[in-house]
């Protein structure tokens, strides 16, 4: 059985900061992409984006790099 490769899609939005506090970065998993055999994906996704960016990465939770201490 041929066993396909499958990916989170994620939409990343940079939240602007709040008093106090620094800029983020929002992670909200919007579906997954299932590798075909020739090499393309398709998607499958509970929403669209409207705004920020989208991520396509192994299906495992993304890591966020630490940040510089203040």
């Amino acid at each position: 059985m041929d066993r396909r490769v499958t990916k989170h899609v994620w939409m990343v939005e940079d939240a602007p900061a709040r008093a106090g506090d620094r800029a983020r970065t929002l992670w909200t998993k919007i579906g997954l992409a299932v590798e075909n055999p020739d090499g393309s994906l398709t998607l499958q996704l509970s929403a669209v984006p409207v705004s920020g960016r989208m991520l396509i990465c192994d299906a495992k939770t993304p890591t966020v790099a630490p940040t510089e201490a203040a």
